[in-house]
């Protein structure tokens, strides 16, 4: 576990492909929900645990040679090719470490703060990293459609998970709370918007669990979870017959008062 708390290093072998198969998948939803909050040319962006960076090279496009993209990463080895004029890359821990204040029209985050058990605190950052008017948007798992409708083998794997990621800190329900957290920080015209993937064994959705429950094992089966129970569903993510259901990707949005 690194000093920020994040379980998911970039130092794995596999770690590119778990975080392309995430882009691949979440990607066109990230875009759309930043698109609402009035994302343009010429404004300044901070994206935090920005991976392999897709979404900074996209930032980077709309926001154009007017507008600045700061991306921000506890291991940047995925983000060294980022050779844009716009474009700046920052090795950081955001748990430890300062962020700017009032410096971005525009705030990123995803899967990122639901890992950190200082996640209250960092959102705090996050918010203060704003500029009057800036928009932060959030987007984290809530586990609520695996209860409601996964069954057997699959549902069992799910629940020791996520018993496993509550071992290591991970709250896999804390977005439920993100709304009213950045009420009582201050902050407007907050939205909400939920997607459900239900997806096909094989596909990319299917794939970015496969390598987060392989990079993760050890630590689910250390907290108690059995580790057949565990490799029968894995079996599933590489079953194009089959279709699954994974948790909620839940985005939040609100807007910096002016």
């Amino acid at each position: 576990m690194s000093e920020s708390g994040y379980i998911f290093s970039n130092a794995w072998e596999l770690a590119e492909r778990r975080l392309e198969a995430l882009e691949q998948e979440h990607d066109p939803t990230t875009k759309r929900r930043a698109l609402v909050t009035g994302l343009q040319s010429g404004w300044r962006c901070l994206d935090v645990g920005a991976g392999r960076g897709s979404i900074v090279r996209w930032l980077s496009d709309v926001v154009g040679s007017s507008g600045h993209v700061s991306a921000v990463d506890i291991d940047t080895r995925f983000l060294h090719e980022l050779s844009r004029s716009n474009v700046e890359v920052h090795r950081l821990d955001v748990v430890n470490d300062a962020l700017p204040i009032a410096q971005f029209d525009f705030v990123h985050t995803r899967l990122l703060l639901m890992h950190l058990p200082a996640r209250n605190e960092v959102l705090q950052k996050l918010v203060s990293a704003l500029r009057p008017g800036g928009w932060i948007l959030c987007e984290e798992h809530d586990i609520f459609p695996i209860i409601g409708a996964a069954t057997g083998i699959y549902k069992d794997a799910w629940l020791s998970f996520a018993r496993g990621m509550v071992a290591a800190g991970v709250n896999p329900t804390w977005v439920r709370t993100l709304p009213s957290s950045l009420e009582q920080l201050g902050l407007l015209n907050i939205m909400t918007d939920v997607r459900v993937p239900f997806f096909r064994g094989g596909s990319h959705e299917a794939q970015f669990w496969k390598l987060t429950w392989m990079q993760s094992k050890d630590k689910v089966v250390a907290s108690g979870a059995s580790r057949d129970v565990i490799d029968s569903a894995l079996v599933l993510f590489d079953d194009p017959t089959v279709w699954l259901h994974g948790p909620a990707m839940v985005g939040v949005s609100a807007q910096a008062q002016g």
